[in-house]
């Protein structure tokens, strides 16, 4: 140790105050983070950060652990005091219809797309689910599936009786109610409680792609689980078999009776039509009118051809007529004209030539001449009678169009007439065609829903019946297990997350340094004295003792943060300062003094907390004389400073615990002290007392040149750091940084990376039973 400590009373100093450099009013030399003035360098992104979702995880680890152990030791109490529940089950095939027998339709509407499948197959799968089927397999087995009630009711029964009560109550409004819900029979509601029970054991399974289905039945008994699994399947056979029989038995039912009423119809109808008949002589209208229809065919035919005729015979007649007699082409083409012609022709020449030497009224030519005469008359006789035949087939055309017309006429008539008398004829005949039609319709479906209703189609067959199980399909302990193990894990998560919102403590460096202004200048890790083969009180000396500890490499680097944190180095007077009590701020500040001390620095530190002290205990150092018998004495700055076993390292206690420890450390001593060490000592540093609740630590804010400020991760609250600071700000404090403590107890990831540490009881109090709150000679530690 150092026995003389470089502080000395000095006259010139005490007289003219000492004038500090961090009195009030006062600006720090260089300070570098003025208040409020740092920001968060990082920028603030919206991004999940997934480690740090691990490092919540790894922190809350203890309460997920809890949760799944509690939720296996459930699991393992219900699945040993469960009752063992045997499960058989039986394989049936559904196909969409059975062997045809007869080729026969169904009378049931059959469906063949695809969705008419999904149809089919889910009806049946709700009629293996239907309370019928239950109901005639529960008669069948003689199975009594209600469960068995001890005579005294339990709690859990009492309490379900209570609950609906009170809900019938509420909803019916009164005892009336009450009254009206109690009177429902006791064998109905025993039937429906049977019919829940069995319903709620069965299972129906179908096999995917396939036509098969499991059904299976869930018994405390291993026979009777077999049982009703088979029961179940051969009453839905003949069930099956029941319901198609009643539809063909209801069917024929429905055809016998429309077949009566259609007999009847039919025969009424047929009476109609035949008293028409009678009364119009009708015996077949069909072929009459058939005859008429044809002769109407022929005759248009042929008066198309008459008509041509006559078009013929008059253009023959008119082109004669605008000829004349000599060049119609009847006169042209007839041979004997055209002989005439020619002998009148010779003649004529024969008379010329003897004109020349006869006259005319000589004999010869008189008779030439009469001779020529006659073949005149004779041409003119035939061109007439050309004539005469022109017209009189132009006449005979004419007259056979017109008696052709005539007859069509008549036929039209009698045409009308024939179908003006078949209209009720007809509509009374396609009445007995119809009626006939249907009639022998309904006759052959009946007789085919006959012979199908008694071929008994069966589509339902059982591939395996249910054998019965040798072991207990529940509970299964494995699977219980698995589901505990998840189930506990969810729910153990989600209370780690819920205990991390509900938690309000400082977590990170990030979150320290956004609300405190400053930066994190070293992150000090959690360190028992155990761990060292310290006392408890001796384990702010773990950076002395064990240098190669992580203690004192946080506490190195801190101390190197601290030369870095203004312009001139390391600030001269350094607060060390916390919130509230057991943050780690004795340890930061002693282990700091012993960082610099360790560098070749002298360092002075203060047990300025005067309410809990504990410098003396954690150096060995008595405390009869101190901080107090300074300020409140006479005691000179050399009497109450003190070597400790780090060289280069002295200390002054707290001495005895004084009633007004705000006014001591605000009188003009207090600052004198701090400007005398500033001249004697490389380094000044103050352990204060926390902030929350306390005036002490404002006073020696303002009184430092830079306050540090420790908090402890996952201990120190949000808002008493929030309070602290503001507090601080007030009174003008010089926040250059803070630290964070037992970073890594409890293996918890607050800081970076790191977990956070132990806890350590201070005394606060103004009379309080602290062992520190002696007179002056019994305070020696």
């Amino acid at each position: 140790m150092n026995d003389n400590p470089p502080i000395a009373r000095s006259d010139d100093s005490a007289s003219s105050g000492g004038a500090i450099a961090t009195r009030p009013g006062a600006q720090p030399p260089g300070p570098v983070y003025p208040p409020g003035s740092y920001t968060d360098p990082r920028p603030d992104e919206d991004i999940i950060d997934l480690r740090e979702y691990w490092r919540l995880l790894m922190r809350r680890r203890a309460t997920i652990l809890l949760v799944v152990a509690i939720a296996v030791v459930l699991a393992l109490v219900a699945t040993f005091n469960a009752t063992p529940i045997y499960r058989s089950t039986v394989l049936l095939q559904i196909d969409r219809s059975g062997n045809k027998v007869v080729e026969y339709g169904d009378v049931t509407q059959q469906e063949r797309s695809f969705w008419g499948d999904q149809e089919f197959y889910s009806t049946q799968y709700e009629l293996l689910r239907s309370r019928t089927l239950a109901r005639r397999v529960i008669d069948q087995v003689g199975l009594s599936t209600q469960e068995e009630e001890s005579d005294e009711p339990s709690f859990v029964s009492e309490a379900k009786d209570a609950i609906k009560g009170f809900i019938r109550t509420v909803a019916g409004g009164g005892e009336e109610a009450a009254d009206a819900g109690g009177a429902v029979d006791p064998a109905i509601a025993e039937r429906i409680a049977e019919e829940n029970l069995f319903l709620a054991n069965l299972a129906v399974e179908p096999v995917r792609d396939s036509r098969l289905v499991r059904v299976s039945f869930e018994s405390a008994s291993p026979e009777e689980a077999a049982a009703v699994a088979n029961a179940i399947a051969s009453n839905f056979i003949s069930m099956n078999l029941e319901r198609r029989y009643d539809a063909s038995s209801y069917a024929k039912q429905f055809l016998k009776e429309q077949l009566e009423q259609m007999r009847v119809t039919l025969e009424e109808s047929e009476k109609r039509f035949v008293a028409y008949a009678r009364e119009r002589e009708i015996v077949n209208l069909d072929d009459r009118l058939e005859i008429v229809l044809n002769k109407l065919r022929t005759m248009n035919e042929t008066l198309i051809q008459a008509e041509a005729e006559r078009f013929e015979a008059e253009a023959a007649w008119q082109e004669f007529q605008e000829a004349g007699a000599d060049g119609s082409p009847g006169v042209l083409a007839s041979e004997v004209i055209q002989s005439l012609k020619e002998r009148l022709g010779d003649l004529q020449a024969e008379y010329q030539e003897n004109l020349q030497v006869y006259k005319p009224g000589y004999p010869k030519m008189q008779q030439l001449q009469s001779r020529i005469d006659e073949l005149r008359s004779e041409i003119g006789r035939e061109t007439a009678a050309i004539a005469s035949s022109v017209k009189s087939e132009f006449d005979a055309k004419a007259r056979e169009e017109a008696s052709i017309r005539q007859r069509l006429r008549e036929l039209k008539s009698e045409a009308l007439s024939l179908q003006d008398r078949s209209t009720d004829y007809e509509t009374l005949r396609r009445e007995v065609d119809t009626n006939r039609e249907l009639y022998d319709g309904l006759l052959q479906r009946m007789k085919e829903v006959g012979v199908a209703a008694g071929v008994g189609e069966n589509n339902i067959s059982i591939v395996d019946a249910a054998q019965t199980p040798l072991a207990p399909y529940k509970p299964s302990l494995s699977k219980n297990l698995a589901i505990a193990i998840a189930l506990g894990l969810f729910a153990g998560v989600g209370a780690a997350f819920l205990l991390e919102m509900l938690d309000d403590s400082v977590k990170a460096s990030d979150d320290v340094e956004r609300r405190v202004g400053a930066p994190v200048l070293s992150l000090v890790p959690y360190a028992s004295g155990r761990q060292h083969g310290l006392s408890d009180a001796e384990v702010p000396l773990i950076a002395f003792r064990d240098p190669k500890s992580a203690v004192a490499e946080a506490v190195r680097s801190l101390r190197t943060s601290l030369l870095f944190a203004t312009s001139e180095g390391a600030p001269k007077i350094m607060h060390f300062t916390s919130a509230s009590p057991t943050e780690g701020k004795t340890t930061t500040a002693v282990s700091t003094a012993i960082a610099f001390a360790q560098a070749g620095g002298t360092v002075l530190l203060i047990d300025a907390d005067l309410r809990n002290p504990s410098l003396h205990r954690a150096f060995s150092l008595p405390n009869a004389l101190g901080l107090t018998n300074h300020l409140a004495g006479d005691a000179d700055p050399a009497e109450i400073a003190q070597p400790t076993m780090v060289k280069n390292l002295f200390t002054i206690t707290s001495g005895p615990l004084p009633p007004n420890p705000v006014e001591l450390l605000s009188t003009s001593k207090m600052a004198d002290l701090l400007s005398l060490a500033v001249e004697r000592f490389d380094h000044v540093i103050i352990d204060g007392p926390p902030v929350i609740g306390l005036a002490d630590a404002l006073v020696l804010a303002n009184l430092a040149r830079a306050t540090i400020f420790v908090a402890e991760p996952g201990t120190t609250r949000k808002q008493d750091v929030d309070g602290a600071i503001r507090r601080l700000q007030q009174a003008n404090a010089r926040i250059i940084g803070s630290v964070l403590t037992k970073v890594g107890r409890s293996g918890q990831g607050y800081g970076y990376g790191y977990g956070y540490g132990y806890s350590y009881n201070y005394l606060y109090s103004y009379g309080g039973k602290s062992r520190d709150a002696q007179l002056p000679e019994q305070a020696d530690a």
